[in-house]
């Protein structure tokens, strides 16, 4: 975040002074001495937001966790690369370990400081509570992506996180902590404000607590609170639909976006990374400037996901390309591609490599608008459903393009199925959905039929959930097992 300085160095300094001190000396940092002060409060919550930028996060392995390998988009391949997300084992994890790493250490992190902060004395009360909230917030953030993609876990709180007793813990049951993440976001949402400004705009606010408490309500299927919670921050106004969906995307609008709920900031070089580059036109195209840069993979649009796109969604011009500055693309000589993925992630004045400075935007206000869609939609209120699918086709179609009539149960589930893939492309948000849904395995197959021969006779309904890497249990036998179909 452009407003956080991320000090990835307290974890490891207060781990190691842990371990090897037995006093707590003056002219030492130690987890005793260092949070005396608001100032050394914020610092170490900085901290806890410091693991979402790593390339353990969304620096690079989490974002490609959570849209590769679904039915919207496919790696365009070549012959030295190595097929994704359905060849995996707990021997063989690819980038799954540094995601369980990372998420680990996040936590651990969070729980230093909720345990900290809350016992320091020489912390003001107003920063305390604002500190251990966001904390919470986090660590409820790292547990919402552990349990989703990996399913059962470990959990533990700022009351057992020492590494004695966290090495020896076995996972326990995902909806468990889910209900653990559901109490600390209520905790978390009453110290968070509705806005932060100046130097703290970026930090988590009531908004982003609460939108995750949706989605944590969605997961346990509490419908009822789900759709209240949705309601109340529609309620308080905090937040609009941008009115052109294509300038969410714009660098200039990138933390101060009226819909921007939260996200994690990268800038160029000084904390950059790849996403742009797998999401721009490869050099075949012939057009500049995409003939003149390199690339290292490519994702591509599904020919079933480009069927979702009506053709007068004003949406299609972001998402989809098949030219630029009226210059058609020619068609890949290969694999016969036409449409690539378009400029909504484009940062064309970047190069196209680890130093792009793409923001992840993890929720945003059409997300609550969907969610309320599908929560009323399952408690069956369909007009709140059709209010709700209606704000983002307004922005959509436009106001003749809204539904006049209530859809039912049946074909509004349908319809969210695709209109989330629409919406949300290439913004983390389609693996979650299709293994909340249960339909990851039987969308990857239809979608990957005629594209990708390889992906659509290897997935399987056991690819919900990515494998425990086998040097996690060796450390800890008590993971044990790992999840159904890895050995």
């Amino acid at each position: 975040m452009k407003k956080i300085c991320y000090i990835l160095f307290l974890a490891t300094v207060f781990t190691a002074c842990d371990k090897q001190l037995q006093e707590s000396p003056k002219n030492r940092i130690t987890t005793d001495n260092f949070y005396s002060s608001d100032n050394e409060a914020i610092l170490g919550v900085n901290g806890v937001y410091s693991w979402l930028g790593t390339s353990g996060g969304f620096k690079s392995s989490l974002w490609r966790a959570l849209d590769e390998g679904t039915d919207v988009i496919r790696v365009r391949k070549r012959p030295t690369d190595p097929e994704p997300n359905y060849t995996m084992s707990s021997f063989s994890p690819g980038y799954t370990l540094a995601i369980w790493t990372n998420l680990y250490k996040g936590i651990s992190n969070a729980n230093l400081v909720i345990d900290k902060v809350s016992k320091a004395t020489g912390v003001s009360d107003a920063i305390k509570n604002r500190v251990v909230a966001e904390s919470k917030f986090l660590r409820s953030l790292y547990y919402y992506y552990l349990t989703g993609l990996f399913g059962n876990a470990v959990y533990y709180d700022e009351t057992n996180y020492s590494l004695a007793e966290t090495s020896v813990l076995p996972r326990i049951a995902a909806d468990d902590i889910r209900n653990k993440i559901v109490q600390s976001l209520i905790e978390a949402e009453q110290y968070l404000p509705a806005k932060f400004t100046g130097a703290d705009i970026g930090r988590a606010t009531k908004g982003a607590a609460q939108t995750l408490l949706v989605k944590t309500y969605m997961w346990l299927k509490q419908w009822d609170n789900a759709q209240k919670k949705a309601q109340e921050i529609i309620d308080s106004k905090t937040y609009t639909l941008q009115a052109n969906y294509a300038d969410i995307f714009t660098e200039a609008n990138e933390m101060i976006g009226t819909e921007i709920i939260f996200e994690v900031d990268f800038e160029p070089v000084l904390n950059g990374q790849d996403h742009q580059a797998w999401y721009e036109p490869e050099k075949q195209v012939g057009v500049s400037p995409f003939s003149g840069r390199s690339w290292y993979g490519t994702y591509i649009p599904y020919t079933t996901f480009l069927n979702y796109i009506e053709p007068n969604d004003k949406r299609r011009a972001s998402i989809l390309a098949t030219s630029y500055n009226g210059q058609q693309f020619k068609v890949d000589p290969v694999e016969q591609i036409a449409t690539w993925s378009g400029p909504k992630f484009w940062r064309l004045t970047q190069a196209a490599d680890a130093d792009g400075g793409l923001d992840m935007y993890v929720f945003r206000y059409a997300d609550v608008w969907l969610m309320l869609a599908e929560s009323a939609n399952e408690n069956n209120d369909p007009t709140t459903a059709l209010t709700a699918v209606n704000e983002i086709r307004k922005r959509s179609f436009g106001t003749t393009g809204v539904f006049t009539a209530n859809l039912t149960k049946d074909d509004m589930t349908n319809y969210l199925f695709k209109e989330r893939a629409i919406e949300f492309y290439g913004e983390g948000q389609r693996r979650l959905d299709l293994i909340r849904w249960g339909k990851l395995a039987s969308s990857v197959k239809t979608a990957a039929a005629t594209e990708d021969a390889y992906v659509a006779g290897n997935v399987q309904p056991f690819n919900d959930l990515y494998p425990i890497a086998a040097v996690e249990i060796q450390k800890n036998p008590n993971l044990a097992p790992n999840n159904p179909g890895y050995q």
